[in-house]
């Protein structure tokens, strides 16, 4: 959807084109700025079956989150760019969903001097994202397989159960980077992501066990199409796997050790595997309800200022957003959450 986003954005947000930065480009910081809220489809772009009182509630939600987040001083009153708020959706996830997943892009089309010409960003401008109700937002990959049969399928090979095998297997992910707690309700991982949530509820994620891992990354390669690609994977696994006792079978997995092929480690040092844990959404909640938030926010605000200080000296147009995140007040956002 993401990319849905931005190609929609070109042909809205801008209507000069500035191919890059030019050398010669001076940010206009002091030209006033508009305010725009584009719909692209929220709730219909996808068929999840979404009632009228969910969809009118839930866009209540999402305008009433934007113009809280228009309090930070660098959007209240657009200065230098051009704000354009671009709201879509996410497919809705039958197995591990509730809510109406959202992603909000927020766009900073720059104005900068040219040839002597007033002349807007136009190609994918500065964009920063919210996205909502997606438990798996920002997650670490580590195990997206395919289900390409262009391989030479061998006798017996079910597509359809190869398929149900790359499903499970994919909803495994690394967790992104140490975590900590900034309040309570909020987490940040890697220093960068930022995840907003009800403290009260189950964890949104599960850390697997290795007997998880390989139980699925052993179902996905015995059903692979491409006999040779198959046997000699499974074997490589089973020897991985025969290495862990049965005590390291049952506890958690990580992910590090770049000589296997699993990469599947029993060492607490390491990134955990995780998947998400529907119990987490609170389902007398209406499907309008926000339950859980994720955008980038960067721990370190001296390393955001001295970007900002370095971009606004380059005439980059990310000088804006950079002022935005440089603004943002994280103490704003549990007040989002609906509980």
């Amino acid at each position: 959807m993401r990319c849905f986003l931005i190609l929609f954005a070109l042909s809205c947000c801008c209507f000069l084109s500035q191919e890059g930065i030019a050398q010669d480009s001076t940010l206009l910081p002091d030209k006033p700025g508009t305010f725009k809220i584009m719909d692209l489809g929220v709730y219909t772009f996808y068929k999840c079956d979404y009632t009228a009182a969910d969809t009118t509630d839930n866009y209540r939600k999402l305008t009433a989150i934007i113009n809280t987040l228009r309090t930070n001083p660098v959007l209240g009153s657009p200065k230098g760019f051009d704000f354009l708020v671009l709201i879509g959706s996410w497919n809705c996830d039958a197995k591990n969903g509730y809510g109406i997943p959202v992603e909000i892009g927020f766009d900073f089309c720059s104005w900068s001097l040219v040839g002597g010409k007033e002349v807007k960003w136009s190609s994918k401008p500065p964009e920063w994202l919210l996205e909502m109700n997606r438990l798996k937002s920002f997650s670490g990959g580590g195990f997206t397989v395919i289900t390409d049969t262009k391989d030479k399928s061998k006798q017996g090979f079910n597509k359809e159960q190869w398929e149900k095998a790359s499903g499970k297997l994919n909803e495994l992910f690394i967790m992104p980077g140490t975590k900590e707690q900034v309040e309570k309700g909020v987490d940040r991982y890697n220093k960068d992501f930022i995840i907003v949530y009800n403290p009260e509820r189950p964890a949104y994620w599960k850390h697997v066990t290795i007997r998880e891992v390989f139980d699925l990354l052993l179902d996905y390669w015995r059903k692979h199409p491409d006999g040779n690609t198959s046997t000699t994977i499974v074997k490589m696994l089973e020897r991985e796997y025969s290495h862990f006792s049965e005590a390291e079978r049952n506890g958690y997995a990580y992910y590090g050790d770049p000589t296997t092929l699993s990469r599947i480690v029993s060492d607490p040092k390491q990134l955990p595997v995780m998947r998400v844990n529907p119990a987490y959404w609170n389902k007398n909640l209406p499907r309008s309800a926000i339950q859980i938030l994720s955008f980038h926010c960067p721990a370190d605000k001296n390393i955001i200022r001295k970007e900002k200080e370095e971009q606004l000296k380059n005439n980059s147009g990310y000088y804006h957003l950079s002022r935005f995140i440089e603004a943002l007040d994280l103490t704003i956002f549990p007040g989002m959450i609906d509980r």
